[in-house]
C-alpha cells in the first residue's frame, strides 16, 4: 500500500469508485479543453472522454492537440472501446459516444440534421444511465445549448454536474444554458475545474467552499447598496481598500467608531451619503499636473496633425473632475495647431465627463482661483486665461469647444470615433476586472492609431495586446492595429529610437543635451564601434537603421522591393544574412559569416557580423548587422616554387578556409532546423485554427434553426411580457387605491430609507407635499412623538430581518408601531413596511 492510499483511511471508497467524467464543447472549446487537460491530477482514479463539435467531413488533430497538453495518455474512440481510468478519449467526427455494458460505442449520430455533432447530450445520458452518481459533466465554451438536457440527467442520478464560468468562455451559449436550467452544482474557470478536481470528487460532497471561489463576498456590502440607492453608482468593482480608507476617514470625521452604527447613520443620513459619495470620487486634479508628459503630448499632438490631413478631431477626457485636465489638454491641442487663431477654424469637439455634477459645474465655468495660476507657465496664463477679481478664467475659444457631460464610464456607452482618450488618475482606484473593461470601452471607443493617457501611476496592464507604448513617452498608448497590417515598431528602453516603420525614413526624438550619458547615446556610440558600417534589421528582414556607408554592399534593381531590406543586399551576403539574422535570434547569441569575394574601394573580400538585440519588454527583436572588409592578398600560382614558410603560411590559411567552410555548413544546417522547427510550429497553428474553423462552422450550420426556435420563444416571451405589463398596470392600481383608502398610516421605506409610497393617511398626517419618482427621505417627514425612533427601528428590522412591534401612547389613545421587512425571491431584504395602529380600536380608524 502506498503512502497515499494509507492517508486516504476512512477515504478509500470514493478512490477506488471509477468515475466517467464527461467534457462537452464546441466553439472555442479547444482552449478551454487546453486548460482543463493540463490542470488534471493524475492520481484520480477517473475516466475522460471529451465530444467537441466538428465538422462530419472534416478529419480531426485534436487528439493530437490535447496530447500536446497533458501527460496523461490521450486515446481517440474506436468502434468499441475498454473504458482506462487516468485516460482521455476523444470522439472522433461523425460520430455519437455511448456508454453501454462497461463499454464506449461509436453509434450513428442521432437527432435533427441540423443538431451539432457529437451530441453530448446523448454521451452524458449514456454516462448517468451507466455510471450513476458516479459520472460528472462538464460543459465547456460553446454555442447553442447542447449539453442542457445532459446534465438533468446526470443530476437525477446523483452525478455531479459543473458548467465552466462564462466569464472565462469564449463563447457562453451552452454553459449559460446549461446554468438556466438550474442543474449545474459548480460554475468554475477550466483551469479551476482541473485543480479542484479531488475535492469536488471527494465524499462525503460540499461545494460551498468551490462556489465561493468566484464570490467576492464583502463586508461594504450595505453601503454599496445604501450608495447605489442614493446616487445610482455602483461602488462595488473600486479596490476595497480604496473605499475602506474614505470611510474610515467619515468614521473619523464623525467620531464613530463602529462599522454597523455607521452604516446606521447613513441611513437616516442622506447628507452623509452623498458626503462619502464625494470623498470617494476624489476630485482632485490641477492645471499640467506632471508637467513632463503634458509637454510629450504636446509633442504628440503636433505629430498626430503633423502626419494626417486633419478634418475634425473629437478627444474625450474621463473622470475630468472640476476642468483643470480637460483646459490643459485643450491648451496643448490649441498650442499643436498654431494658437487660438488656428483653433477657430478647426472643427475640434472635446468631451469631458464624470460623475459628479458638482465637479462638472465648476467645470463649465471654468473659474478658478489665482492660486490655480502657480501651476501654469506664464506665457500659457497670458494668452489662455483673464484675470478678473482675483480669479483666473478660461477664454470662451477653449470652453466653446468643450462639452462636459454627467457620464459613468464603466456603465455608460462611451464615446465613439475619438482620436485622443485620456483617463488619468481613474484607473487606480478600480479592481483589476473593472479596469479591463474601462479598458476594452477605450480601445473600443478610439479610432485607428487612437491615443490614450494615462496618469503617472497607472498602466494598460493586461491590456497590451489592445494598447502598445509610443516611443519615446511615458504614459502615451497608441490603439493597436489588431490585423495582419499592424505597424512593426522598435524601441530600445522607451528612449532614443522613434518609432521605426518599415517604408518610413527614420527619425529622432529630442535627446537630452548630453548624448554621451543617455540610453540613445550610448547605445549609437557601441553600434558605431562594433558595426562601423552596419544596419540593424527586423525578424522580418526590413531595415530600419544604417550605420556608416553600406552602398558598396546593397544594389538596386527594377526588381529590388521599394523598402530597403536584406532583398537589397548583393549576392552572396544576401542569402548568408538572412540565414545568420535567424540563427543568431535563436541562440541569443553573435554569428560570424564566410569571408566572401566582393571587390570595392580598398577590399576584395566581404563578411557579415551578427548581434541579436533582443526586446526587454515584449515587442519586436532586431539583429544589428556589420559589415567586415578586408584585402586579401592574391594566391601563389604554384605550391613548390615556395619556400618552406610560405608553405606553412599556405597551409594556414587553407586550414582556416576549411574551418570557415565547416562552420558555414553547420549554420546552414542550423539554419534548416530552425525553418523545419518554424513550419513545424506554423503547421500546429494553422491545425488548432482549422479545428476551430471546423466546430465554429458546425455552430454556423445549426445557426439558422435555432435563431427560428429563438425567435418563435421571442414572440412568446413578448405576448408573455405584454400579459406581465397589463397585470403590473392592474396590480398598482390596486395598491395605490389600497394605500389611498386604508385609514392609518402606512410608509413603504428602501434601505436608503427613503419613502416609496405612503398610505393617504399618511401622507395627510405627515404633512408630505408630494412622493415623487425618487421618494423622499424619512428624515423629511414630520413624523409625531409616537414614531420617533421609527429611523432606528427601520436599522433594527434591517439587520435581525424580523419584525418589530414596539406600543407607546399618546395622550389617552394607545398606539402600535409595526415595522416589517418584506424580501424578494431571493429572500433578499428590500425594505420595510411600517404602521401605526391605534390599540383597541377597530382597524378602520385613523389616529390623528
Amino acid at each position: 500500500m502506498t503512502e497515499s492510499d494509507t492517508d486516504l483511511g476512512a477515504g478509500e471508497k470514493p478512490a477506488e469508485a471509477l468515475y466517467f467524467v464527461g467534457i462537452g464543447a464546441s466553439a472555442g472549446g479547444l482552449e478551454a479543453a487546453s486548460s482543463l487537460v493540463q490542470n488534471l491530477p493524475p492520481e484520480v482514479n477517473a475516466v475522460y472522454v471529451l465530444v467537441q463539435h466538428m465538422s462530419s467531413t472534416h478529419k480531426s488533430l485534436l487528439t493530437t492537440l490535447i496530447s500536446r497538453e497533458t501527460s496523461l495518455p490521450v486515446v481517440e474512440l474506436s468502434e468499441t472501446t475498454e473504458p482506462v481510468a487516468g485516460t482521455i478519449f476523444i470522439t472522433p467526427a461523425n460520430s455519437d459516444v455511448i456508454l453501454q455494458d462497461g463499454r464506449f460505442y461509436l453509434v450513428e449520430p442521432g437527432g435533427h440534421p441540423a443538431s451539432p455533432k457529437p451530441s453530448v447530450d446523448r454521451l452524458f445520458k449514456s454516462l448517468a444511465d451507466e455510471a450513476g452518481e458516479h459520472t460528472v459533466g462538464i460543459v465547456l465554451s460553446g454555442t447553442g445549448s447542447d449539453g442542457s438536457y445532459g446534465v438533468q440527467a446526470i443530476r437525477e442520478v446523483g452525478g455531479i454536474t459543473i458548467a465552466q464560468d462564462v466569464a472565462s468562455a469564449k463563447f457562453d451559449g451552452m454553459p449559460s444554458s446549461s446554468v438556466e436550467t438550474g442543474c449545474i452544482d459548480l460554475t468554475l474557470s477550466p483551469k479551476q475545474i482541473g485543480q479542484h478536481l479531488t475535492k469536488i470528487l471527494a465524499q462525503p460532497r460540499d461545494f460551498d467552499q468551490l462556489r465561493r471561489l468566484n464570490e467576492r463576498p464583502s463586508k461594504l456590502s450595505e453601503i454599496y447598496q445604501i450608495l447605489l440607492a442614493r446616487t445610482s453608482v455602483d461602488f462595488r468593482d473600486y479596490k476595497e481598500t480604496t473605499v475602506t480608507r474614505r470611510i474610515n476617514r467619515r468614521m473619523a470625521a464623525l467620531d464613530i467608531t463602529d462599522y454597523d452604527e455607521y452604516v446606521s447613520f447613513c441611513r437616516t443620513s442622506a447628507e452623509e451619503v452623498d458626503a462619502l459619495f464625494r470623498d470617494l470620487l476624489i476630485s482632485v486634479t490641477r492645471f499640467f499636473r506632471d508637467p513632463d508628459q503634458f509637454d510629450q503630448l504636446g509633442t504628440e499632438f503636433k505629430r498626430m496633425l503633423k502626419n494626417r490631413e486633419v478634418t475634425q478631431l473629437r478627444l474625450w477626457v474621463a473622470g475630468c473632475a472640476t476642468g483643470e485636465e480637460v483646459y490643459s489638454i485643450a491648451i496643448k491641442l490649441a498650442e499643436a495647431v498654431g494658437g487660438l487663431d488656428a483653433l477657430r477654424e478647426m472643427n475640434i469637439q472635446i468631451f469631458a465627463t464624470d460623475i459628479d455634477e458638482r465637479a462638472l459645474g465648476v467645470a463649465r465655468r471654468g473659474s478658478y482661483p489665482i492660486t490655480a495660476a502657480a501651476d501654469i507657465p506664464e506665457d500659457i496664463l497670458e494668452t489662455y486665461f483673464h484675470i478678473r477679481e482675483g480669479r483666473i478664467e478660461v477664454v470662451q475659444e477653449l470652453r466653446a469647444i468643450t462639452l462636459f457631460s454627467l457620464h459613468n464610464i464603466f456603465h455608460d456607452p462611451p464615446f465613439l470615433n475619438v482620436d485622443f482618450v485620456s483617463i488619468r488618475n481613474v484607473l487606480i482606484y478600480f479592481n483589476a476586472a473593472l479596469q479591463n473593461r474601462v479598458l476594452h470601452r477605450i480601445h473600443y471607443a478610439l479610432n485607428p492609431s487612437g491615443i490614450l493617457f494615462l496618469g503617472t501611476s497607472e498602466t494598460v496592464g493586461s491590456m497590451e495586446t489592445l494598447f502598445e507604448a509610443r516611443g519615446g513617452t511615458d504614459k502615451l498608448f497608441l490603439k493597436r492595429r489588431l490585423g495582419r497590417s499592424a505597424t512593426r515598431r522598435f524601441d530600445f528602453g522607451g528612449k532614443g529610437f522613434g518609432n521605426l516603420t518599415p517604408g518610413r525614413q527614420f527619425t529622432r526624438h529630442e535627446a537630452p543635451t548630453d548624448a554621451a550619458t543617455s540610453p540613445f547615446g550610448t547605445f549609437d556610440t557601441l553600434a558605431r564601434v562594433v558595426a562601423p558600417n552596419g544596419f540593424i534589421v527586423t525578424r522580418g528582414g526590413e531595415m530600419v537603421r544604417v550605420f556608416g556607408d553600406i552602398s558598396a554592399f546593397t544594389q538596386m534593381t527594377e526588381n529590388a522591393p521599394l523598402w530597403i531590406g536584406l532583398k537589397n543586399l548583393r549576392k552572396p551576403l544576401r542569402d548568408e544574412v538572412a540565414g545568420l539574422c535567424a540563427t543568431s535570434l535563436k541562440d541569443r547569441r553573435r554569428r560570424v559569416g564566410r569571408w566572401h569575394d566582393l571587390a570595392g574601394d580598398g577590399f576584395n573580400e566581404v563578411r557579415a557580423i551578427c548581434y541579436p538585440l533582443t526586446s526587454a519588454d515584449g515587442g519586436e527583436d532586431h539583429v544589428l548587422v556589420g559589415i567586415d572588409t578586408r584585402l586579401q592578398e592574391p594566391a601563389f600560382d604554384a605550391l613548390e616554387t615556395l619556400n618552406e614558410e610560405q608553405q606553412r603560411a599556405y597551409i594556414q590559411q587553407m586550414e582556416l578556409e576549411v574551418n570557415q567552410t565547416r562552420e558555414a555548413l553547420q549554420q546552414t544546417v542550423e539554419e534548416l532546423q530552425t525553418s523545419n522547427e518554424e513550419l513545424q510550429s506554423f503547421n500546429e497553428e494553422m491545425q488548432s485554427t482549422n479545428e476551430e474553423l471546423q466546430a465554429t462552422n458546425e455552430e454556423l450550420e445549426t445557426s439558422n434553426e435555432e435563431l427560428q426556435s429563438t425567435n418563435e420563444e421571442l414572440i412568446t416571451v413578448n405576448e408573455e411580457l405584454q400579459v406581465n405589463s397589463s397585470e403590473l398596470q392592474r396590480v398598482s392600481t390596486e395598491l395605490a387605491a389600497t394605500l389611498e383608502v386604508v385609514p392609518f398610516p402606512v410608509l413603504v421605506i428602501d434601505q436608503a430609507l427613503i419613502v416609496r409610497r405612503a398610505s393617504l393617511a399618511a401622507i395627510e398626517q405627515f404633512r408630505i407635499s408630494d412622493i415623487p419618482a425618487t421618494g423622499v427621505h424619512l428624515s423629511q417627514c414630520n413624523l409625531p412623538d409616537s414614531m420617533g425612533q421609527l429611523a432606528q427601528m427601520c436599522n433594527e428590522v434591517f439587520r435581525l430581518r424580523e419584525e418589530i412591534v414596539k406600543r407607546t401612547t399618546e395622550g389617552d389613545v394607545e398606539l402600535r408601531l409595526t415595522v416589517t421587512p418584506f424580501r424578494n425571491m431571493s429572500d433578499e431584504v428590500l425594505g420595510v413596511v411600517a404602521t401605526l395602529v391605534q390599540e383597541g380600536a377597530s382597524r378602520d380608524t385613523t389616529m390623528h
